[in-house]
């Protein structure tokens, strides 16, 4: 029978793992993990909140189909693919909100250090935007923070060789072990960015040149809203922490395929690693998010563009890297399809596609239309992604929606904002919004029609 590994990943952005081109850490093993799998080059996630993020994943279900209000829950035939499935975690919010509905069983492997619960729903409750920015924000909070770590005990240490993460795959890959033919899926979510930063010290060296600032000691997530006169030399810092978080995730990854090989079941395996969320490194104002929150607060790249590798056992004798837009819900189906498992979902925007049996070099416009585009939405935010094109519109004071548009792919980081040099292209990405929108309500893709050329083609 046919086996499930998937790990899913608060904080992995893109940027960090180097078949993306990332570029601040080396990621070797899920390198090699590309170079025999299927590489979705544009995974974009349908909002920000991790929590919303793996629902979609195990509904099968775009979350804008959800916060519109038009989704039919059958919570039965939702949960019945899942009922055999492990979940292992060491996130406590995923524990309560998530394993319950969906999971025949879950494990929590708890953090060596206690981190405050944040109830998220709570946060807007909590204080408002300026004293959040005073809270967390500014060089003169870093040098208040960073003043704090030679008092600290809590540092990544190289005489420990186990880290977070590492504890956690060696929980779930055991416990997995010993229930294998009752659950053929096990399901591996880590906190990732979101939760402690232990690893060795050394790993944050590697990207540090001769005469470059020594990386910061401290094992809490880097937090940090820029101001004007921020010193850069902070944020490469926290960058090269984060990368040393990567490279510590990438060396747990490594005892995956030794598990599957010993098992006996690497050729009957499909294995996925998917983002959960990105983590911005400065590139619209701020590092991390806020304290009292686990994900960004705007929908831009650094925190939506994330890795998605899709390994269907050892049937590839050379990786494959597909450019076309996928999401979240695409999981589900390709899950189902892989275990032979009957499931009332449709090939369609909201019900996704086999992410295995659809990833042939397809044209465009002989792919399911829906997935011509990315579309995400959070609070009074959405974001659309083309071949093309990106855009964010957003709420402005004057009730009139801000809108911002960039070059892709030539903007990754969408630094360069270009709506009021391309007027019609802003026209055309809000049209075709708003037929997608038209689609999800209509539960098909009736309402879709071949995007303009001016939309696919990076051409300019």
């Amino acid at each position: 029978m046919n086996k499930v590994v998937i790990v899913t990943i608060e904080g992995l952005g893109t940027n960090l793992v180097g078949c993306y081109g990332g570029s601040i850490g080396p990621t070797k093993n899920w390198d090699h993990f590309a170079a025999h799998a299927i590489v979705f080059d544009q995974f974009w996630t349908d909002t920000l909140r991790p929590t919303d993020v793996l629902e979609s994943m195990l509904r099968g279900e775009h979350f804008a189909k959800r916060s519109s209000g038009c989704a039919h829950e059958t919570p039965e035939a939702v949960s019945k693919l899942f009922a055999r499935a492990l979940l292992v975690t060491d996130s406590m919010n995923v524990i309560e909100q998530i394993s319950g509905e969906f999971f025949g069983d879950t494990l929590l492997v708890e953090s060596q250090v206690d981190e405050p619960k944040i109830d998220e729903d709570d946060i807007g409750d909590v204080e408002d935007e300026d004293e959040d920015e005073d809270a967390w924000g500014g060089a003169e909070a870093w040098e208040e923070h960073h003043e704090s770590f030679d008092q600290s005990t809590e540092e990544p240490s190289n005489e420990e060789p186990s880290t977070q993460i590492t504890r956690l795959f060696e929980a779930a890959l055991g416990r997995w072990a010993s229930v294998l033919d009752e659950y053929p899926i096990l399901w591996i979510h880590s906190q990732g960015l979101n939760g402690r930063w232990d690893a060795p010290y050394e790993y944050r060296n590697i990207m540090c040149d001769e005469g470059d600032p020594d990386p910061p000691i401290d094992t809490e997530r880097a937090q940090l809203k820029l101001a004007p006169d921020t010193d850069p030399d902070v944020v490469f810092g926290m960058a090269c922490a984060a990368g040393g978080q990567a490279i510590a995730m990438d060396d747990a990854w490594g005892m995956i395929e030794e598990m599957l090989m010993q098992l006996g079941i690497a050729d009957e395996c499909l294995q996925v690693l998917a983002g959960v969320s990105g983590y911005p490194m400065g590139e619209h104002g701020s590092v991390g998010y806020g304290p009292h929150s686990l994900h960004a607060e705007t929908l831009h790249a650094e925190s939506l563009h994330l890795p998605l590798i899709v390994k269907p056992a050892n049937r590839l004798e050379l990786g494959v890297r597909v450019p076309f837009m996928v999401q979240p819900n695409s999981l589900r189906k390709t899950i189902s399809s892989w275990l032979n498992t009957e499931d009332s979902l449709n090939d369609s925007v909201c019900g996704g596609i086999d992410l295995v049996t659809q990833t042939d070099a397809l044209p465009a416009d002989q792919w399911p239309l829906g997935n011509q585009l990315a579309y995400s939405c959070f609070e009074n935010q959405f974001h659309m992604a083309v071949a093309a094109w990106s855009c964010r519109w957003s709420d402005a004071a004057s009730g009139r929606d801000r809108v911002e548009l960039f070059a892709m792919p030539d903007d990754r980081w969408q630094q360069n904002e270009v709506s009021q040099r391309a007027v019609a292209i802003v026209g055309m990405m809000t049209e075709q919004r708003e037929k997608w929108l038209a689609s999800i309500g209509a539960n098909s893709d009736t309402e879709m029609e071949p995007l303009p050329g001016d939309l696919t083609h990076p051409m300019r």
